[in-house]
């Protein structure tokens, strides 16, 4: 073994002067970058990816490398601008010796060929090119290098299309000119001396470079009208990079030993971490404030092998082959995976440490052209002749097929139906329409950089952008005229955003760019701490209420402390995995989980244990517990076929795009049909309701006929629905606020058809504070209700005709007290932790899971009234006793959806009602009951809102099939709760009459009713409770009655529903969603519904900072149709896994997400998770939101 050593080591350099053919100080043998590339396949491999967990340290070769990232311009073809710091590199010039950079990139020429310096430490050696030929390096990026007609040189990278073009050689060095893609330039403008001065893109941009004694000193955005725009500044120290200062005026320091190394880094927070080196160079301790990450690292040279061993004192283990590439992985518990990898760095296989292998070929140039999975399906790729995939083949068989331009462009996408999408372009080459299959086009208009300036949906309605000096939005001009109006620090962090009503959010940030506060549009004040490695450490919300976190030394999170002083805490085994995490009650879930890291078993608070068995591809194909076996199949692309358990076998058929066609429960079937461009088009029922929906130029409705009705819609330019007309003469009608928030819905009906007369039926109006959250609500029939809210938007007291309600809240979020006429739960409440023990006269106990077991109501003068609760492992309510001591059960299938309830005899087995449950994805969409009768539900595209309650009735006067009975319209508020069934000659048949948390206040004398409450929910009379598809909801206490099953990730009130019911929902009883509220009293970002995606591997950084471009996606290979996000953080956490750069939260408001992006929702492989599939040409919408990374 080698021991660790001072750090300090022989032949320290000095400075470099930063022109063109300079060489190594003081050594005068060969060129710099000759000298680097001593071991070319050491030097051609990327630094990024060779770490271990010790990052930024690669574990081969003790190196220690950091990347920053000085400027990013966004367009078509970005302009960055980075550097990155390699402790072994001394090739690097204009920011000193072991810097690495954008700006030093650059062809070396001797007698022995030519090396070429990368932006990233990369050194590739290429032979001399011919005159009229291409060379490729020795190792390393299959980049072809040829000379220019001009006496100057290229390297082509196929992969991004992009043209590196160098100047003809000076003194042997030929400097960067240009980089090119399709459709755009940077030029790297240089004076006659040679030295950089400016970096100017064909998109309007200029970096001026301001260069001092061979350094950058500052880089500037160029402005004509003034000095230019500060980006970043620079200083030395005898030649070494020191200090980095952004627009917060704060320097970011770095130290270096002798030899050049950084030694340490101090930020702007004043947070610092440090390395040590031995003889040799190589990185053999690290320590950082707080003992973060601290850890040390001893090399065996002989064997190849470096062991690692971190702060808490867990031994990693790596093994390297001849060309420093990872071949064996050992985790702290002995875990193995294995590697293989090409000449060229390219992974050829990977096993896991339980042997699944998956399997990597390339074509000749080095494009991916095989993946083959461990379970030994395969996807392929072909390539046309200008390297671009032309056919992608899925693993189950399904064939997209691609076509391009003479310059690249893609032009035409195939999907496995067979339906067109093309793309036309504009003289720049930029993305300008996309067609689809009916002939319907979007036109983007583009700047100079590529970047959207506008967008015409089919229909004419325009979306337009301005943009400000850095290419960021600057104003959106929606098409009904209202404006949007965003600012941005210069590093590209929000700063305000005004709604089109006037309304102001802002925020600001800490010089290393974290949020320190934000400020709604009503004045309350959400403070944020960072800590270590900008670890979120705690959250003050308006109220003063305080969240607290909690990291061990690997920054793993450890602990939450809530504002009453409660802590929910975790356990990691030594390969940091989560294995244990203990609510605010004392409640432990431990989980279980094989080598490979997959979840096999999961024991809960109450000691009940679901074990889970996975096929080769990581899939769920079994899981046990005391209640039975869930199995689960998939077909070879990895989607859902089957789920099946001792209740329920659930079958889906799916066409070749993966699209449900058909959904079969028990025998019983839910057919679907589609049109080729996606969109839902026929939907049959079980007991055969059918609809039949038909579209305009848009992914909006024009018509929907079911039950024998036609509902006709009208949407504004925004896509704001303003008209729902029923063929009988009844319409709703609603008006929208410039923010996009419901001003007011009235119902009326034709008296004349000829003359087009209308009567009102009634009105009701919505008036709100400037955040978004409901004030007052004016009802024609209902009256008025007025709102008093706290600084955090919860409820506190509701007036109005119909009587008044007060609520009073802790520092948690918990209801403390509560009071509203003829109510048992009325009064003072009693908390254990986050359980509410009583509310008034009911008294609630739970077992060591959290559950609700019984609910017991006292009365003045009679005996109390006590209901009993059961629940299965995986904390479903599976039979309940009422206090008339009736017995119910309730059944469901593998992916946890209720399929029926039934209502027991006295003897307690034979069954005496029965009510079967059908689904579509996660929305309920029919119930069929045992006295024959059925209820059918039709939501809008987005499974949303409900539209139309349908009910049926079986055998009437003797036939054998299923008729028609009632119709009813629905009539919803602004979060989806439906209000009133309203017939087909626009009579009232039912009107909602509820408290703020759903619960009844009185029984109104209707002629029908609906069991659908708050979104997602459905009414049990029998329990008073909402069943709400993953949990069930008490509306009398506002609260569930099991906890989260995401745990925290839900919400800081795990057993709450959401802060304010008349702006957010929680329709899957995970998370709050889809309102117009601000932050919630849990601090859980509820001011925004979020969406989740994992980055690929280096990619993290820049769409953290910078958001997504619309030409990244759109269908470019066998995985790719459309930007993906998820609703869910479970599942962009799988990816994140794959990817290691975590998961990146878009933060949307939620009546902006239902108005431009809730359309695009979709169950996951027919499960009950949410992806969201955004099409390219509306990705670029999201970069004006608010991004969080949790890494």
């Amino acid at each position: 073994m080698d021991s660790p050593t001072s750090p300090d080591a022989p032949n320290s350099p000095d400075g470099a002067d930063g022109t063109p053919g300079t060489t190594r100080p003081g050594d005068g043998s060969g060129t710099p970058l000759r000298q680097d590339a001593a071991d070319p396949d050491l030097r051609s491999q990327e630094p990024v990816g060779r770490c271990g967990r010790r990052e930024p340290i690669d574990m081969a070769t003790g190196e220690m490398y950091l990347v920053q990232k000085d400027v990013h311009l966004p367009g078509v073809l970005p302009l960055v601008l980075e550097r990155v710091h390699v402790s072994s590199y001394r090739s690097g010039r204009l920011f000193g010796p072991s810097w690495a950079s954008t700006l030093d990139q650059r062809l070396e020429f001797d007698e022995h060929g030519v090396c070429y310096a990368g932006p990233d430490g990369v050194i590739l050696v290429y032979p001399e090119p011919p005159a009229d030929g291409e060379v490729y390096a020795a190792a390393g990026a299959r980049w072809p290098l040829s000379r220019t007609t001009d006496g100057g040189y290229t390297i082509r990278q196929p992969q991004t299309g992009r043209v590196l073009r160098f100047a003809p050689a000076r003194a042997g060095t030929a400097e960067l000119s240009a980089i090119e893609d399709r459709s755009d330039r940077i030029e790297f403008d240089r004076d006659p001396s040679g030295v950089l001065r400016a970096v100017r893109h064909s998109g309007g941009y200029q970096v001026d470079v301001l260069v001092s004694e061979g350094r950058v000193a500052e880089l500037r955005l160029h402005d004509p009208r003034t000095d230019g725009i500060p980006l970043v500044r620079y200083a030395y120290d005898d030649g070494h990079l020191t200090e980095v200062v952004n627009s917060s005026g704060r320097p970011l320091r770095f130290a270096y030993d002798h030899a050049g190394r950084i030694t340490r880094w101090d930020d702007r927070n004043g947070e610092w971490y440090a390395y040590t080196y031995d003889h040799r160079g190589r990185c053999v301790r690290t320590e950082g404030s707080g003992d973060a990450l601290a850890g040390t690292l001893d090399y065996d040279t002989d064997n190849r092998v470096t062991t690692e061993t971190n702060s808490l004192g867990e031994v990693s283990r790596y093994h390297f082959n001849e060309f420093n590439q990872l071949i064996r992985e050992i985790d702290p518990l002995g875990n193995e995976t294995r590697f293989e990898w090409d000449r060229y760095h390219r992974l050829l296989a990977h096993t896991d440490p339980l042997g699944r292998t998956t399997r990597y070929r390339y074509d000749e140039l080095g494009n991916l052209a095989a993946v083959t999975r461990p379970d030994g399906t395969q996807a392929l790729i072909e390539y046309n002749e200008q390297g671009l995939p032309a056919t992608a083949v899925d693993p189950d068989g399904s064939v997209w097929r691609y076509e391009y331009d003479e310059s690249g462009n893609r032009t035409v996408v195939v999907d496995p139906t067979g339906a067109i999408t093309r793309y036309g372009y504009d003289e720049s080459g930029h993305l300008a329409t996309i067609t689809d299959h009916f002939g319907n086009v979007v036109r983007r208009a583009t700047d100079a950089a590529g970047l959207l300036t506008a967008v015409t949906e089919p229909d004419g309605g325009v979306t337009r952008y301005q943009r400000d000096q850095f290419g960021r939005v600057s104003v959106v001009l929606d098409p009904v005229g209202g404006e949007t109006h965003l600012r941005w620090t210069v590093e590209g962090k929000l700063l305000s955003r005004t709604h089109p009503d006037g309304a102001t959010e802002r925020w600001s940030y800490d010089g290393e760019g974290n949020e320190v506060d934000r400020i709604d549009a009503n004045g309350n004040v959400t403070r944020v701490e960072t800590t270590h490695f900008d670890r979120f450490a705690a959250q003050t919300g308006p109220d003063g209420s305080r969240f607290e976190f909690r990291y061990d030394s690997e920054m793993r999170l450890r602990a939450v402390r809530n504002p009453l002083g409660a802590e929910w805490t975790y356990e990691y085994d030594q390969a940091g995995r989560l294995v244990a995490e203990t609510d605010y009650n004392g409640r432990t879930i431990r989980y279980e989980r094989d080598a490979a890291g997959q979840l096999v078993a999961r024991t809960n608070g109450a000691g009940e244990t679901t074990l889970f068995v996975r096929d080769a591809l990581g899939n769920i194909v079994e899981r046990r517990s005391r209640d039975g076996v869930a199995t689960f199949e998939y077909d070879p692309a990895g989607r859902l076929i089957r789920a099946r358990n001792e209740h329920a076998d659930v079958r889906f058929e799916r066409d070749p795009a993966g699209r449900v066609l058909a959904e079969t429960i028990n025998g019983r079937s839910t057919v679907f049909a589609y049109d080729a461009a996606g969109r839902r088009t026929y939907r049959r029922t079980p007991s055969g309701v059918e609809s039949f929906w038909d579209y305009g130029t848009t992914h909006r409705p024009v018509s929907l006929r079911t039950g024998g009705r036609t509902f006709s819609f009208g949407f504004d330019a925004a896509g704001r629905e303003v008209e729902r007309l029923l063929d009988s003469g009844t319409t709703l009608a609603q008006t929208w606020t410039p923010a996009h928030r419901l001003s007011s819905q009235t119902v009326a009906s034709v008296t004349d058809r000829s003359q087009g007369a209308m009567r009102n039926l009634y009105q009701r109006r919505y008036h709100y504070r400037p955040d978004g959250f409901v004030r007052a609500v004016e009802d024609d029939i209902a009256g008025v209700r007025q709102f008093e809210l706290d600084a955090n938007g919860r409820v506190e007291q509701v007036t109005g005709t119909a009587g008044s309600e007060r609520y009073a809240y802790d520092p948690a979020g918990n209801i403390r007290a509560a009071g509203w006429a003829g109510a048992e739960d009325q009064g003072p409440r009693e908390y254990q932790g986050s359980l509410v023990l009583s509310a008034g006269r009911v008294r609630y106990g739970y077992d060591r899971q959290g559950r609700v077991t019984f609910r017991q109501k006292k009365r003045l003068s009679a005996k109390p009234d006590t209901w009993h609760y059961t629940w299965d492992s995986d904390d479903r309510l599976v039979a309940v006793v009422t206090p008339d001591g009736t017995r119910w059960r309730y059944l469901y299938d593998a992916l946890g959806r209720r399929i029926a309830k039934l209502r027991l005899a006295a003897d307690g087995t034979t069954v005496a009602e029965r009510t079967d449950f059908f689904w579509d994805g996660t929305v309920l969409i029919e119930q069929i009951g045992s006295d024959a009768t059925a209820i059918s539900w039709e939501h809008d595209p987005g499974g949303r809102r409900p539209l139309a309650q349908i009910e049926r009735e079986f055998g009437v006067d003797g036939a054998r099939q299923w008729v028609d009975r009632a119709f009813y319209s629905i009539v919803t508020d602004l979060v989806g709760t439906p209000t009133e069934l309203v017939d087909p000659h626009g009579g009232l048949a039912w009107q909602g009459h509820r408290t703020l948390w759903g619960a009844a206040l009185s029984r109104l004398r209707n002629r029908a009713a609906t069991p659908l409450r708050f979104a997602g929910q459905y009414h049990d009379d029998e329990t008073g409770l909402h069943y709400n598809v993953h949990r069930y909801y008490d509306p009398e206490s506002g609260r569930y009655a099991s906890n989260d099953p995401l745990g925290l990730e839900g919400g800081f009130n795990p057993q709450a529903y959401v802060p304010n019911p008349t702006s957010w929902v929680d329709p899957l009883g995970l998370t709050a969603a889809d309102g117009c509220g601000p932050d919630g009293p849990d601090g859980a970002d509820e001011e925004y519904v979020p969406l989740y995606k994992a980055p690929q591997r280096g990619l993290g950084q820049q769409q953290y900072d910078h958001g997504y471009n619309a030409d990244d996606y759109g269908g470019t290979g066998p995985w790719a149709a459309g930007a993906f996000f998820a609703r869910d953080r479970e599942l962009a956490d799988t990816y994140a896994g794959h990817y290691g750069e975590g998961v990146i939260e878009i933060r949307i408001p939620a009546s902006e997400y239902a108005d431009r992006f809730a359309r695009y929702e979709q169950p996951y492989q027919g499960g009950p998770l949410t992806e969201v599939e955004i099409p390219a040409s509306r990705v670029e919408e999201l970069n004006q939101y608010p991004r969080k990374w949790h890494r």
